[in-house]
């Protein structure tokens, strides 16, 4: 399917709501970001403006610059410090003078309104496309394939149309990091054990009276082996009482946070060649864990909030029950966004 056309073009109605907004955001992108930035979020004020009728009709102008800037900040992991440009989401609140709970309710209500999602080919940075694994996917036949190995001619056609966002030729892309030996099974061990995971929040959007409070914050998980690591993560999407899912990965073998010897593991596997494998398809089982093994769990690529897990029993033969399930919880669920002021 054809990617929507942007521009900047308003009702007249709107042009003065669209030229407050964007002479706030501007601003913000002069002095923080650069003009991909502008221009992406000049685009999604146009578009919310053309909405009948137009959620900015009523709010703030600097609350809604905030919202617009956030989402499009999201979609292209604007709070990473990796990235450049960068800045992180309770600077960006303060910049515009908003709360977190305000700039994090106005987000959503922007990514909702123009179904924005994090790597969102039609929101992402043009210069950045490239490397946005999203943006190549094409439907053939029932079946999706990545359009970068397809023949030169045909990327051609699909760029011409709109569907890709350029041609690039298939000896360009073919480039991928070594591959890490595969994490194998356990020997002996049956599909059907269960194994008891303490899994803690070791680094997130906490506040400091949430941290007094709560020195340690942990959940007890049991899961079998045959179950995937999309099931864990349900569960802990559930164990913290989270509200917004997003991106997530898990890191197995490593040392820590990106640590480059570590197996990742997460949702586009198939598109994505430094990915091991994908989270629906990896069993518990296969990751071939052993007790006082430790692997790392990473939720919301902008927030970031990190998770150590470790195994604390592997039994063969599981209880009654549905699995997974929670069997502990120490310290109180943080918020999902946490409010700085």
């Amino acid at each position: 399917m054809a990617k929507p056309t942007k521009s900047e073009t308003v009702p007249k109605a709107m042009q003065e709501k669209f030229d407050c907004i964007t002479a706030i955001t501007d601003d913000f992108a002069q002095q923080h970001l650069d003009e991909e930035y502008a221009t992406l979020i000049r685009q999604a004020t146009a578009a919310l403006c053309r909405k009948r009728p137009s959620p900015l009709a009523s709010g703030k102008d600097h609350t809604w610059a905030c919202g617009i800037s956030h989402a499009i900040g999201m979609a292209n992991f604007l709070f990473d410090p990796s990235q450049t440009p960068h800045i992180s989401a309770k600077d960006l609140y303060a910049w515009f003078g908003v709360s977190a709970s305000t700039g994090q309710a106005k987000s959503k209500q922007v990514r909702d309104a123009l179904d924005i999602s994090q790597m969102d080919p039609n929101w992402y940075r043009p210069s950045k496309m490239g490397d946005n694994p999203l943006a190549w996917l094409v439907s053939f036949n029932g079946m999706i394939m990545d359009a970068r190995t397809a023949p030169f001619g045909v990327q051609e056609q699909l760029a011409e149309i709109g569907v890709i966002p350029y041609a690039i030729a298939p000896e360009a892309s073919s480039e991928s990091r070594i591959s890490l030996a595969p994490r194998m099974p356990v020997e002996g061990r049956l599909p059907e054990a269960v194994y008891t995971l303490d899994v803690s929040i070791i680094d997130g959007p906490l506040t400091e009276d949430f941290v007094e409070e709560n020195p340690q914050i942990t959940r007890t998980i049991q899961i079998k082996g045959q179950q995937t690591l999309a099931d864990l993560h349900r569960i802990l999407f559930e164990a913290f009482d989270r509200e917004d899912q997003h991106m997530y990965e898990f890191q197995v073998g490593g040392k820590g946070p990106h640590d480059p010897d570590a197996h990742r593991y997460g949702l586009s596997a198939a598109i994505d060649a430094d990915l091991a494998g994908d989270v629906t398809k990896t069993t518990i089982h296969a990751l071939g864990l052993t007790v006082g093994e430790c692997f790392g769990y990473w939720f919301d690529f902008g927030d970031d909030w990190w998770h150590v897990i470790e195994v604390m029993e592997i039994q063969d033969k599981a209880g009654k029950g549905k699995f997974p399930k929670i069997v502990g919880r120490i310290g109180a669920n943080p918020p999902q966004y946490a409010d700085f002021e």
